[in-house]
């Protein structure tokens, strides 16, 4: 593999509790409704907020109105992280990250996160010591979705590297099936979350980034560092 390609949220930050617990916060407030374990796997985890928000107010809304939902419920998930000692990078994410920039091999993130999300991760997890907020591949409004293939054809882009040749890091059935459509490779697919089901199109299972010989054989990178 040639460029690695990151998911963040469930990926390289394991937010599942912040995400439950913000969505089920806002959606009950907004149509008193309680989401359950099916809809957060297939319709919230690795999907774009717009389009969650959209199934769950069950009718489309203007863009400028879905922006506005967007960015309150965004507040209450971005409030909570920073309330949190465990709003970290995943264990072992960052000696993992370090490898690949030592061996300069190309990386980056391509999450169904919107700009102000981003923003605050980079200011906070201090992600600019790996990536370059400019090749950061987000939901921007313009770019389909997940499970849609564009966020994964993008980041590729972004690293002038062929996505057959890119390894991708998920968590989410959404974000797998994405990168699957995409071309990916080889999907890693992180068992991040508290129930968390091994999707078929995953070429290979992690818990975390620990061990980092074995990571960079699972991802076949370990020509890099020779």
């Amino acid at each position: 593999m040639l460029g690695v390609i990151f998911d963040f949220n469930g990926t390289m930050f394991f937010d599942e509790d912040f995400q439950e617990i913000s969505w089920k916060n806002y959606i009950r407030q907004k149509t008193g409704h309680d989401i359950s374990h099916e809809e957060f796997q297939h319709c919230i985890h690795g999907r774009n907020s717009a389009d969650s928000l959209e199934y769950f107010l069950g009718h489309p809304v203007s863009r400028d109105l879905m922006d506005a939902f967007e960015e309150e419920k965004e507040a209450i998930y971005r409030n909570l992280c920073l309330k949190s000692k465990d709003f970290k990078l995943a264990d072992g994410l960052t000696d993992f990250l370090d490898l690949l920039k030592e061996h300069k091999i190309p990386m980056t993130i391509a999450t169904a996160s919107g700009w102000n999300n981003v923003k605050f991760f980079f200011e906070h997890l201090n992600l600019d010591h790996w990536f370059d907020i400019r090749n950061i591949v987000y939901n921007d409004g313009t770019i389909p979705g997940k499970p849609e293939p564009d966020l994964y054809l993008k980041a590729a882009e972004k690293l002038h590297t062929d996505i057959h040749q890119c390894v991708v890091f998920e968590d989410a059935f959404s974000g797998i099936e994405s990168a699957k459509r995409a071309g990916a490779g080889k999907i890693i697919q992180v068992l991040s979350m508290k129930h968390s089901e091994r999707y078929n199109h995953a070429d290979c299972y992690i818990s975390d980034y620990q061990d980092t010989e074995n990571l960079m054989r699972q991802a076949e990178l370990l020509p890099w560092l020779f």
